[in-house]
């Protein structure tokens, strides 16, 4: 793509974001995705590959400044929070969160290129541990490969397939052989997942974690991609409620609240669910969804009152 298509492109996804909304997953080949580059994130300056879409991203003023804001409000109950970010990519997540407050961090990622990066970018950190491990909903091995987005060197997930008849595979582990390997880290609070569609496989992979520990979750949810991986996705929303959990918060992609409602609303949930589909219909691709145990509700409301106040000033 040659250097005026590229700021074609731009221009395109800047005004949509002085707007309001943002497109994602559009290839963006800005630079080699082979070389680095330093860019600040929060407070912090941190390497990324040359195409990683982040500096776009982060033109919208919304864009991951939600997790921060939970955690916050999350450690004002929880003063001893810990947070587990699984598809932790390079590690602008624990750069956005460390800008705003302190609390250890484990952050798990699964690519190898993606992993080499995020260890460099974690020297300057305290507290904070990487781990490289693929997560599913159980210990397996399975013929798939883990695939960069087209265009993009921002995320990876897994895809299934067969490439001239030659097997590829990749070991998966459950979010709860990890914690039997760890047990240090299973009293962490927030759990943050961002993997492309394998999101509730590794919540159902972490469900005696979730059963005791009852964390706040914060997770990507894509119907499109929950289709690739043969995951309705109201199901386990309906699990989740069924093990105390009620209040739940609606974001658009980049970080812009939508709406908060309970998990026992059905038809409203199915209806944020419909609400996505392959033909981006919709101003925005998927939710990042925010969820509160019962036991944690004088958490969700608050911080609910309080992004009302964030974003509309009432």
């Amino acid at each position: 793509m040659n250097d005026l298509k590229v700021k074609a492109k731009l221009f395109v996804k800047g005004a949509i974001n002085k707007l309001g909304f943002q497109i994602s997953r559009l290839p963006y080949e800005g630079g080699n995705s082979s070389e680095l580059i330093k860019v600040k994130v929060g407070d912090y300056q941190i390497l990324l590959n040359g195409n990683h879409q982040l500096p776009q991203y982060m033109r919208n003023p919304y864009y991951s400044t939600n997790l921060p804001r939970l955690a916050q409000a999350v450690k004002e109950k929880y003063s001893d929070l810990t947070m587990i970010d699984v598809g932790a990519n390079v590690g602008d997540t624990v750069a956005f969160a460390r800008s705003k407050s302190y609390f250890p961090i484990v952050c798990i990622e699964g690519d190898d290129d993606f992993f080499k990066i995020l260890k460099t970018n974690l020297e300057g950190f305290k507290d904070v541990y990487p781990f490289q491990h693929i997560l599913g909903e159980k210990k397996a091995v399975i013929e798939a490969v883990l695939e960069k987005n087209a265009g993009s060197s921002e995320t990876a997930r897994i895809k299934s397939l067969t490439l001239a008849g030659q097997k590829k595979s990749l070991s998966l582990i459950a979010l709860d052989d990890f914690f039997e390997t760890n047990p240090q880290f299973k009293k962490a609070k927030l759990l943050k997942i961002d993997t492309d569609g394998y999101d509730l496989k590794i919540i159902r992979g972490g469900l005696e974690y979730i059963k005791e520990t009852k964390p706040i979750l914060f997770f990507e949810y894509d119907t499109v991609f929950l289709e690739e991986q043969d995951d309705d996705g109201l199901s386990t929303l309906k699990s989740l409620e069924s093990l105390g959990y009620e209040d739940a918060i609606f974001y658009d992609n980049g970080g812009k609240l939508i709406l908060s409602t309970k998990l026992s609303e059905r038809l409203l949930i199915k209806q944020l669910h419909n609400m996505i589909d392959k033909n981006y219909r919709t101003p925005f691709p998927f939710y990042d969804i925010v969820l509160f145990h019962g036991e944690d509700g004088d958490i969700a409301k608050k911080f609910i009152e309080d992004e009302m106040r964030f974003f509309y000033k009432v």
